[in-house]
């Protein structure tokens, strides 16, 4: 080999030992770490005993401006829901007009009665005594008198009718209302009064209560007075029907809600306020705090209007404490789906 070729080959194994070098340092080299997946964040809902719970810290109650209020015990006499409506008494109205005419027609056909009476009479008397009367004017008297006697009696039976008539529309008080002879419920027929026809529960087994309360809105709580029983049926509720009196307030038609009171004893039992309870499902709820940040919901059940909201006598106990304010906020809350880890996860390399 000449020099020349020695010292070529002398130059490049340093060359060759450094690619090696190069090829065994590439080789060995590790991995690049894969990200570990993302813990799924800690869920505000939980549930226990059958309970759903939202959990949300003393931070996150201030920022959504929730408030509770503590539940105070109370008594009230236990109440029952009826419904009714405004009854239309535009009829019974055309009945008294009705009587009236027919009243009028009585008097007139019994003045003229009195008149043909003390005619016949006359001519009779007259007759007997063979003073100047023909035979044929007697009985024209008489015959007045008889036609005038069957104009009264047609007359009575007309105005018998009317009252007849609106008797069985209405019922004996309303009826009697038509002849004025029931100063009370004069206010019906001028419109300072109203009448409710309240259909009570069909397993109601005690009577009609002489005492009713509805709320008319604008007024708060009404109370009626028991009538008499209705000689018809509501044409959308089935159950015994009573006429109740009230002040008038409410349109022709109104749907009404009556509570009837149940037993001489009041009940105990405790408000929620009515800011406290909402709507879901067609069922009225309210949160109850546990503890410093726990909230469960519970049903409002066997509610009625009461001092501002609404009187419950189980359920919920004295001293708890309901929202008042953000409930909807924890309704939202535990609707929320779940979250997941990769749903929590916004690099799109959580998708692979």
């Amino acid at each position: 080999m000449s020099n020349l070729g020695k010292r070529l080959l002398l130059a490049l194994v340093p060359i060759g030992a450094a690619a090696l070098v190069a090829w065994g340092w590439l080789s060995y080299q590790p991995a690049p770490s894969v990200a570990a997946p993302a813990a799924a964040p800690a869920s505000r809902v939980s549930n226990e005993d059958g309970l759903t719970i939202v959990t949300l810290d003393e931070a996150t109650q201030k920022r959504s401006g929730i408030a509770t209020d503590a539940l105070t015990a109370t008594k009230r006499r236990l109440e029952q829901t009826a419904y009714g409506s405004v009854l239309d008494l535009q009829q019974l109205i055309d009945f008294q007009t009705r009587y009236r005419a027919a009243a009028a027609d009585v008097a007139s056909a019994r003045a003229a009665l009195d008149a043909s009476s003390q005619e016949a009479e006359r001519n009779r008397v007259l007759f007997r005594d063979h003073m100047n009367i023909s035979q044929k004017a007697l009985q024209a008297a008489q015959a007045a008198w008889s036609a005038d006697q069957a104009k009264l009696e047609s007359a009575e039976a007309n105005l018998e009718g009317v009252r007849a008539s609106a008797q069985q529309q209405f019922g004996p008080p309303l009826g009697s209302l038509i002849a004025g002879k029931d100063t009370a419920l004069a206010g019906l027929l001028n419109g300072q009064d109203m009448m409710l026809r309240i259909v009570l529960p069909i397993d109601s087994s005690r009577s009609a209560p002489d005492q009713i309360t509805f709320d008319d809105g604008a007024r708060g709580r009404v109370a009626a007075r028991l009538v008499s029983a209705s000689p018809q049926s509501d044409p959308i509720a089935e159950g015994p029907t009573f006429l109740y009196h009230a002040p008038a307030s409410l349109p022709v038609g109104s749907k009404v809600i009556a509570r009837l009171p149940m037993g001489q004893q009041p009940a105990p039992g405790v408000v929620i306020p009515r800011t406290a309870v909402l709507w879901f499902g067609g069922q009225p709820w309210a949160y109850v705090q546990q503890g410093k940040d726990r909230f469960v919901r519970r049903l409002v059940d066997d509610q009625s209007p009461y001092d501002g909201g609404y009187f419950v006598d189980g359920g919920f106990e004295a001293g708890e404490r309901v929202v008042t304010r953000g409930a909807q906020l924890l309704l939202s809350e535990e609707q929320r789906p779940p979250i997941t880890a990769a749903a929590a996860c916004k690099d799109p390399e959580c998708d692979d």
